[in-house]
């Protein structure tokens, strides 16, 4: 946002138009507040992600295969890419030897294999042939690879041919068949140099797929989802680093999502009752989501809130009120909360009546349910129940509002 001081004119528009009650000023004012909030949440969550960030850059200069531990939401994902990204540009900070960092990312499936991920097998003309999975086209590129959500997969089935590599040790993981060759046993192993890549030993005949010091295995576990898709067994486990990402705290949250309320009016209600849903999942054990997943429920209240009250108006108001916004926002072009949808809601949106209060406490519950309902809906009646009432001891939704979520799980059951 520009700086209102930053030269006479500007300070003198913005002073007459405060004198007046300007509907301009009125805006630059909210716009200015709401940019206050979002700086204070950015500082918070930098605050929330500088240790964890530290965790996973130490772990992945240290160690050869890492995991991001942590419920849904909590930022694994964008934590790793951004690390990922600032490694490449100076890996000799880190320790890696090599000019950049190149990477695959990947997303596991349920029907993944050790042939889909490993070493497969394909018929071409009516003969066999061989196939490199995801690990080792990774290796043989020299690329990093990172399994995004791994638990969506069994990994143990997928990575269990490989265990005795990812503790450091050379492994046979298959043969190799191509036309006019003999089978040859494909090999996994590791060097302290730089030399990684796909040698081919001519005797006795072999191929080695060889990972070197530069070379990385990452991947990001959501460790309460598990519980509804694969867990990891122990002896997979332990060949990884994990690294824990916390969803923040509810002091911590009540700033975040302060951040992404554009209307003044709103601010203390939305805060208040998207804090306590968030509160609601922080307190069941088994039920943590982080932040992520809750910061777009404000714009969805914002927005239906202002589509109600403008399907009311008269359709000559309408018009005219669109001329007014038209004629006024050239001032504030600039503002980057333009971007952001943020016309001025009447004052009757303030939840200060029955009506306005019953409609904020809709919109709100479709807010939760488009945004997280897919993940409660997979939950087991117990947790469910123990969540609904953590919800409702909390106020966070009306009674009525909560039998309508749990109501409509039942669609969002896949």
């Amino acid at each position: 946002m520009s700086n209102p001081f930053s030269d006479l004119g500007t300070f003198e528009d913005l002073r007459l138009a405060a004198l007046s009650g300007s509907e301009s000023y009125e805006r630059y004012r909210r716009r200015d507040g709401a940019q206050q909030r979002r700086n204070m949440a950015n500082v918070i969550q930098l605050q929330l992600a500088s240790r964890v960030e530290r965790m996973v850059e130490v772990a992945i200069a240290s160690s050869r295969a890492v995991l991001l531990v942590g419920p849904p939401g909590t930022g694994k994902t964008e934590i790793l890419e951004q690390i990922i990204d600032r490694i490449d540009r100076d890996p000799s900070r880190y320790g890696f030897s090599t000019e950049g960092i190149s990477s695959t990312w990947v997303t596991p499936e349920e029907e993944w294999t050790f042939e889909k991920v490993v070493l497969g097998e394909t018929v071409v003309d009516g003969a066999i042939e061989s196939i490199e999975g995801d690990l080792l086209q990774a290796l043989r590129h020299r690329q990093w690879l990172i399994l995004d959500e791994t638990n969506r997969a069994d990994m143990d089935r997928v990575l269990g041919g490989v265990l005795t590599w990812l503790s450091g040790k050379r492994v046979r993981v298959g043969l190799w068949r191509e036309p006019g060759a003999s089978p040859m046993p494909v090999f996994l192993e590791w060097t302290d140099g730089s030399a990684g890549g796909v040698r081919r030993v001519a005797e006795p005949a072999s191929l080695e797929y060889v990972a070197d010091r530069n070379w990385r295995l990452l991947g990001t576990y959501n460790a309460i989802d598990a519980q509804r898709v694969f867990r990891m067994g122990q002896a997979l486990s332990r060949r990884f680093k994990h690294v824990p990402v916390p969803p923040a705290s509810t002091e911590e949250f009540e700033r975040i999502i302060a951040a992404h309320v554009s209307e003044e009016s709103l601010l203390p209600w939305l805060t208040t009752h998207v804090t306590a849903l968030y509160r609601a999942h922080l307190q069941t054990s088994d039920a943590q989501l982080g932040p992520g997943l809750f910061v777009d429920i404000p714009s969805y209240v914002e927005h239906g809130l202002r589509m109600s009250q403008d399907h009311e108006r008269p359709q000559e108001s309408l018009a005219s009120s669109a001329a007014i916004e038209a004629g006024s926002e050239s001032d504030l072009a600039n503002s980057d909360q333009a971007t952001r949808g943020d016309s001025h809601l009447p004052e009757s949106a303030s939840p200060s009546t029955n009506a306005t209060t019953d409609l904020l406490e809709e919109l709100l519950a479709e807010a939760y349910l488009i945004s997280v309902g897919n993940l409660v809906a997979k939950y087991e009646m117990d947790l469910l129940e123990e969540l609904t009432k953590s919800i409702a001891d909390l106020q966070a939704l009306s009674p009525a509002n909560v039998a309508w979520f749990v109501a409509n799980l039942q669609s969002m059951r896949a």
